[in-house]
């Protein structure tokens, strides 16, 4: 059975590891809403143990792990994850930008899964987020059943999994979500002017754009059409090719 469910990504080619960067992620939470500030804090599967402070996060944000591939120790930096599950509950957690075994950079991911709630903003996070993380692709978006599918390899599967391209690729963005970023060499598909003038909410963040459908999140939930028919106009205004997901799923 499919269930309403708030996500957030941020898809990052910026480096992700030192701890300058992991205070100000943790601080994007606990500063937004007291009810986003974390209660258990874990690596992969494995709890570390209750949230006291943000600065006990530190040795955890960037722990390495050890793995021999063909004969070879190879190094990596482990994420961090933290949960929550009273009066907000929430998961996250952070996949470090690395160079892998063939020297190729992968970009870095912080995931954030949530059950909705009526009088959490959001935003604020996710706005300090694209700040501090420069993302080449950042989304916010209130996942309801009629766009949330379990057939995997989709272009909606990719847009309900945060899944964006490679760098410099134009052309495999799945979708835009409640609110989105485009940054680096996607921020310039962005006509700002236009778009301001369309009435759409746009704000500029370092080198890119953060973009909103409506005011509020919750029109997911309590009208739909509405925010369907916003993001029809809004997709307009890019070129034909930007987007995988071509059509709304419900008629506007």
């Amino acid at each position: 059975m499919k269930h309403h469910m708030m996500r957030m990504f941020i898809n990052t080619d910026a480096a992700t590891t030192d701890w300058s960067v992991g205070k100000e992620v943790l601080l994007a939470f606990c500063e937004a809403d007291f009810r986003l500030v974390p209660e258990s804090i874990y690596q992969w599967e494995t709890r570390i143990g209750e949230f006291h402070s943000i600065e006990q996060c530190e040795p955890h944000w960037a722990g390495i792990a050890r793995s021999r591939i063909r004969g070879s120790l190879i190094e990596f930096p482990i994420g961090l994850g933290w949960r929550r599950k009273k009066d907000i509950r929430y998961q996250a957690e952070i996949k470090h930008s690395q160079t892998n075994m063939l020297g190729h950079w992968l970009s870095g991911k912080l995931s954030v899964y949530a059950a909705p709630h009526k009088t959490v903003d959001w935003l604020p996070a996710f706005r300090r987020l694209c700040r501090v993380m420069r993302p080449t692709f950042g989304l916010l978006h209130y996942f309801v059943p009629i766009e949330d599918t379990e057939r995997s390899g989709t272009p909606e599967s990719y847009f309900g999994g945060g899944v964006v391209p490679p760098r410099g690729t134009l052309k495999d963005i799945p979708n835009l979500g409640w609110a989105t970023f485009l940054g680096g060499e996607l921020a310039k598909a962005v006509k700002a002017e236009l778009i301001e003038e369309a009435g759409f909410t746009i704000e500029k963040i370092n080198d890119g754009y953060l973009l909103r459908l409506t005011d509020n999140i919750n029109d997911l939930a309590d009208n739909y059409s509405h925010f369907s028919k916003r993001r029809a106009e809004l997709k307009k205004l890019f070129p034909d090719d930007f987007f995988l997901v071509k059509h709304e799923p419900i008629s506007v």
